[in-house]
């Protein structure tokens, strides 16, 4: 490997490292730059660790050049007492660090056998109320089987917890162990065990977890793109039970990554405030496993392009030779060469990882992969989408997320078996009538934020001027620019919806969208946005809400709260924005039992908020922004009595701080920011002192570093 090739694989991990740094600490300036090279960059972290003090961990390294590299990042001031820990599979890394007098090595032992077997019980139990003594010998053999390695342990008790609890069934996976295992090494064992899991899996779940292959190792992969992915390659089984006629496959794919999380198989990287799932990933050694029997299936394969090599011939004699369903294209340096595609015409699904934006993706691409039914260039070197796309008849997912594109060609009208367009954060604001011809089409996904911070006007969606009524299969539809009213009237045909956003919405057509609402009933996410600054939102004619609908997003002024919102039984997130609300919309919120997650941003003009006892009994979140005339917030005791984080911002006649926080006994987090000086000053006093010491994490700012977009799930 040259050493370009090296520097650009170091850059690529040391920009993740910012990036999680950005995200648990977004006031992270300095960490921000327009320079994207490897020194720029270790250069930003050296000055950002300067003068901290930081634990740091680096889990399963396995490359000495990057820490070659990324120690001189780190402050050797030892008088930070600032330290680092890595962990490795390979004792060859452990040495070579372990050779610097300043490093310790610590090598891990198995676990005791009292640990490995609470280990076992715990997820090889997890579902039953019952004990099973007559399983506890054959358990204490399980987990001396697996060395009593808690990865093993898991892997093995995961795959028992769906059989039978009988010393017959658990008899038979343990003689078809122990007859597997070859070898007493630590990392055979695992492999084993977690072979032994991925052949327990039914069928349709063991082509599921297949597609971790098309992602690069320790990639973190949206849930819902998975999901849609599964879908659209057909991996979804529709269920013909007439009980469950409403469930979408979408749905059914939900399930799906339930049950490979709950075998220990799939792990949740990131969950919502309500639990659910929103980033996965599968451990590295799962990873390596899954990318052999990918290979060895003919399922799919990751070509790795790098200066100007083309892939290995391996690589290329076996595409040529069979009919591989997946290809992953992986970008790591510069003018990736794509002179051999002509040969992957057999390919099903194409991935492109470009992070550095450095292959400039061509027509000749568009023309080579005829029987392509799922196509990913996220965040590709992409300015114009070619009309060759239409030629792509099988096309079922397509994604140009984060690309420069501005206009969809007349010819993707003729992918008629599209289910997913994914046209996030792109230039394209207008679809052209073909669109109609897409009836298959169940996602739409479009929108480009230009000023999070700024007004109704900085998120702007895509208009669809003729022929949204056909796209009867649609589920997801956001978001749509309603500047045209005319297209609400279509809205009533979208009866299958289960998310929807709206900007621009003019008060005129507020009825007609009611109208419209009161048909989805399968409807689970609502975003709405007004007509400009001073746009009205007219909702109050909407006498039926779906009762499935758990988010509500309302943007734009209201001359009362809409009365049917306190009847939505299943409501888990609510934000209020520019509502200008005269009227304390407390009251009416009060019985949402549901109700985990409220927000308000200049959504209220009174000078206080009462939180009375018995209110919002399930509430975690709750944000109080930009009220322009609230002075005072009071909490009785028992109000709110779950509440886990409190975020007060921008209410500039609030002077005094609001010592009824005290009342609050599960908060964990307060976030103060751009507060008065008058504020900021009483708050240092001794009484707030003592309520601050009770909170976890307190943290002030002079601005809203801790927000981000999270509209409507979009």
């Amino acid at each position: 490997m040259s050493r370009s090739q090296v520097d650009d694989e170091q850059n690529m991990l040391i920009r993740q490292i910012i990036e999680n740094i950005l995200e648990k600490d977004p006031g992270a300036a300095t960490l921000r730059s327009e320079t994207t090279t490897l020194e720029s960059r270790i250069r930003k972290l050296k000055e950002y660790f300067e003068d901290k003090r930081y634990l740091i961990v680096f889990d399963d390294m396995q490359d000495l050049n990057f820490w070659n590299v990324i120690q001189y990042a780190l402050n050797q001031n030892s008088s930070t007492s600032s330290k680092v820990i890595i962990t490795t599979r390979d004792e060859s890394v452990a040495n070579m660090i372990g050779s610097d007098h300043f490093v310790s090595v610590y090598r891990v032992e198995p676990l005791s056998l009292s640990d490995a077997l609470m280990l076992f019980r715990h997820k090889a139990f997890q579902f039953e109320k019952v004990e099973y003594p007559e399983l506890n010998g054959l358990s204490e053999e399980f987990v001396e089987k697996c060395n009593r390695v808690p990865l093993a342990i898991l892997a093995i008790a995961s795959h028992l917890a769906t059989k039978e609890k009988t010393t017959t069934e658990w008899r038979k996976a343990l003689i078809q162990l122990g007859s597997r295992l070859q070898s007493n090494h630590l990392l055979d064992i695992v492999n084993q065990v977690m072979l032994e899991s991925y052949h327990d899996l039914p069928s349709h779940l063991r082509r599921c977890i297949l597609y971790f292959g098309l992602f690069p190792e320790g990639y973190f992969i949206s849930c819902m793109t998975l999901i849609r992915l599964w879908v659209a390659g057909g991996l979804v089984e529709e269920k013909r039970d007439s009980s469950e006629e409403d469930t979408s496959m979408e749905e059914l794919a939900k399930q799906y990554l339930a049950e490979l999380v709950c075998r220990c198989l799939v792990h949740v990287s990131k969950v919502d405030f309500d639990g659910r799932p929103k980033t996965c990933h599968v451990y590295n050694l799962m990873h390596k496993l899954i990318a052999r029997i990918c290979q060895e299936q003919m399922f799919c394969d990751q070509v790795k392009m790098k200066d100007k090599t083309t892939p290995s011939s391996s690589n290329y004699s076996k595409l040529d030779s069979s009919d591989p369903r997946g290809l992953s294209i992986i970008i790591n340096s510069d003018a990736a060469a794509m002179k051999r595609v002509k040969n992957w015409k057999k390919v099903r699904s194409c991935f492109v990882f470009d992070d550095a934006k450095k292959w400039l993706v061509t027509e000749e691409f568009f023309s080579s992969f005829m029987l392509l039914s799922q196509l990913d260039l996220s965040n590709a070197r992409l300015d114009n989408l070619p009309k060759q796309v239409g030629n792509l008849l099988n096309l079922k997912y397509l994604s140009l997320r984060d690309t420069n594109i501005k206009s969809l060609p007349e010819s993707i009208g003729n992918l008629e078996r599209l289910q997913t367009l994914d046209l996030k954060r792109t230039q394209v604001h207008e679809l052209p009538k073909e669109i109609k011809n897409l009836v298959k089409l169940c996602h739409l996904l479009a929108y480009f934020i230009y000023n999070q911070y700024s007004d109704l006007d900085r998120l702007q969606g895509v208009k669809v001027n003729e022929g949204l009524k056909n796209l009867t299969s649609l589920q997801k539809l956001s978001f749509l620019d309603a500047s045209d009213g005319s297209i609400i009237k279509e809205l009533e045909q979208l009866k299958k919806l289960r998310k929807l956003g709206i900007i621009k919405l003019r008060e005129v057509y507020g009825d007609a969208l009611c109208k419209a609402i009161e048909n989805m009933t399968h409807l689970c996410s609502l975003s709405i946005g007004a007509m400009g600054n001073d746009g009205m939102l007219k909702l109050e004619s909407l006498r039926n809400p779906p009762s499935s609908l758990q988010r509500l997003y309302l943007y734009g002024r209201l001359e009362k709260l809409p009365i049917w919102i306190k009847e939505i039984p299943n409501l888990v997130r609510l934000y209020l924005k520019w509502s200008s609300l005269k009227e304390d919309p407390l009251p009416y919120l009060k019985d949402l039992s549901k109700l985990l997650y409220l927000k308000f941003y200049e959504a209220y003009g009174g000078d206080e908020l009462h939180f009375n006892n018995g209110w919002l009994k399930g509430l975690k979140v709750l944000h109080l922004e930009s009220l322009p005339k609230l002075k005072t917030i009071k909490i009785a005791k028992g109000a709110i009595p779950y509440l886990a984080e409190l975020k007060i911002g921008k209410c500039q006649k609030m002077v005094t701080f609001p010592r009824d926080i005290q009342n609050l006994t599960s908060l964990q987090k307060l976030y103060l920011y751009d507060m008065q000086e008058q504020f900021i000053n009483e708050s240092r006093s001794e009484d707030c002192k003592i309520i601050f010491n009770k909170i976890p994490l307190v943290e002030f700012s002079n601005d809203d570093h801790f927000s981000t977009f999270n509209n409507a799930d979009a």
